[in-house]
């Protein structure tokens, strides 16, 4: 579909779903798989994402509502249906949480540690991410995983698939899998797995009137161990936004024994997710590579 086609298609959904007429609908830059639209409608702001990944959207969906329960500020979701009668995507729209991304050492990520953990207290069953479980029409899904190490074990496996475009994701993934192993009685005994954003990090975090007002963007929406979440923050943030965040997310106590081997063995697995998703979009991953084995070699040494 042109991009044109497209930009009709939607204005077409919003008038279906939501009865009103867009006066504007503007492409906005997003993942590559999808395509994302602000679109103006009614004198309000919404978000509008159109995907051929059907499960996707209504993980996302399924992850937004339970991120509103928990006090997150996840966008409101009006609608998730086919794109058109004749076409086959579907289309999210969702209303926009204002504000611009919070910068670093601001107070208001305290909040969001806060959020978190109430977000980390709905516990749906297996683990993986919900965009590639199976869902059905009531709004159920069958999870990939059955346990939180196998699915630890499945990113290692994903990174060895690539050997033949980078000589060191062989490597890597041997010492990913020695790092698992090191702590594998640990790892398996996380039985039950908590909904975790999935991709928590400065842009995704809204503040609005230097208030907290949302977290957006719950494509990423997975089912893991709550460290797992601790750990994307935490890789890609200052040394003050972490310790924000865990206030938050632990007030009153201070950063213990399995923080201080977790969170980095998370982070490396995190860099070789990242790994395998540029690999996959046809991007460059031997420096993502290349920097989870220096992580890893260092947790090893």
């Amino acid at each position: 579909m042109t991009p044109k086609k497209l930009e009709r298609a939607v204005a077409g959904f919003m008038a279906r779903q939501l009865g009103c007429r867009p006066d504007r609908v503007i492409r906005v830059d997003s993942f590559a798989t999808n395509a994302v639209y602000e679109v103006d409608a009614g004198g309000r702001r919404f978000v509008v994402k159109a995907s051929t990944g059907n499960d996707a959207l209504a993980a996302e969906a399924w992850a937004c509502a339970r991120g509103a329960e928990a006090g997150c500020g996840a966008p409101e979701i009006l609608a998730l249906a086919r794109l058109s009668a004749k076409d086959s995507m579907s289309a999210l729209a969702m209303s926009r949480v204002p504000g611009e991304p919070v910068v670093a050492g601001h107070p208001a990520i305290v909040e969001v540690g806060a959020a978190l953990r109430r977000l980390h207290d709905t516990r749906p069953p297996g683990f993986g991410w919900l965009a590639e479980a199976t869902w059905n029409d009531s709004g159920g899904f069958s999870p990939t995983h059955t346990s939180w190490l196998g699915f630890l074990q499945n990113i290692c496996r994903e990174v060895r698939r690539v050997a033949g475009s980078y000589s060191i994701a062989a490597t890597v993934a041997d010492a990913a899998e020695a790092a698992l192993s090191a702590h594998a009685g640990t790892l398996a005994a996380v039985e039950v797995g908590a909904l975790c954003h999935g991709d928590l990090k400065a842009s995704h975090i809204l503040v609005d009137v230097d208030r907290f007002s949302g977290v957006i963007d719950w494509g990423d929406a997975v089912v893991a161990d709550p460290r797992w979440d601790l750990a994307r923050f935490a890789h890609r943030a200052d040394t003050t936004s972490v310790s924000l965040l865990l206030e938050g997310y632990r007030p009153g106590r201070a950063a213990s024994d399995e923080l201080a081997w977790c969170i980095p063995l998370y982070a490396a697995l995190w860099m070789l997710v990242d790994a395998s998703v540029a690999h996959g979009l046809g991007r460059p991953a031997e420096a993502s590579l290349a920097k989870a084995m220096a992580h890893l070699q260092r947790l090893a040494g």
